[in-house]
């Protein structure tokens, strides 16, 4: 199975249907790159639009300001996902990896934000975040495949932080997602960068059978 296809013709990601036999719910895995062209982020809006909620990488909007700056300067005519898919404003629920911002914080509190905001912003960048898509590797369930791309990525040191702990949390709410609404005929968006759907699809099958109903292909950068 391939989340992410790179070839002569261009990037590719494949969004894959997951259908239990015993559950009408529908998870729909949207495997993501950071960076694509404009019309890549239009189709997931199209497809999440249709679900009756989103478990979504990342933080609403305007919760770290420097970083959402930092995205738009761009200059390749290419466009970055939290510029161009705005998941807030589909009208469907939207279960963000960093919760809704909590009650009024104080001065410190606000301050210690924009520092943690403004060096999140140099590291992303620093680590490729802001890149074209060109040149990553493809992205496929087996073991190794998965793990190259991720090393490619991020630095080796930070990998439980970035990857392992995120993925376990992630499976964490899927799971609690599946137990509250398996008798729904429903459709659940997860929207998470490529490199997480192998721990998505390894565990949804391993804890409660789910298995690729479909599978389509969505252009992310044309070669």
């Amino acid at each position: 199975m391939q989340f992410i296809e790179s070839s002569v013709v261009g990037v590719r990601s494949a969004v894959l249907t997951l259908g239990c036999r015993t559950s009408p719910l529908r998870f729909v895995l949207f495997p993501m790159v950071h960076v694509g062209e404009r019309g890549f982020y239009d189709e997931v809006a199209e497809r999440v639009a249709r679900c009756a909620l989103i478990v979504a990488e990342g933080a609403p909007s305007g919760s770290a300001p420097v970083q959402e700056r930092m995205a738009r300067l761009r200059w390749d005519g290419l466009v970055d996902q939290s510029a161009a898919l705005d998941l807030e404003s589909l009208g469907v629920p939207v279960v963000f990896e960093s919760g809704r911002p909590g009650p009024a914080r104080s001065s410190a509190e606000r301050l210690l934000d924009g520092a943690v905001d403004s060096a999140a912003a140099v590291g992303l960048r620093l680590l490729g975040r802001y890149r074209d898509p060109r040149g990553l590797p493809s992205l496929d369930e087996a073991g190794e495949h998965d793990d190259r791309w991720v090393q490619g990525r991020v630095a080796g040191a930070i990998r439980r932080t970035v990857v392992d702990d995120r993925d376990e949390r992630l499976v964490a709410t899927l799971a609690d997602v599946h137990r509250e609404r398996r008798g729904e005929p429903v459709s659940v968006a997860v929207v998470y960068g490529a490199a997480h759907m192998y721990a998505v699809v390894a565990a949804l099958r391993a804890r409660f059978r789910y298995y690729v109903q479909d599978a389509e292909w969505l252009m992310v950068r044309g070669g």
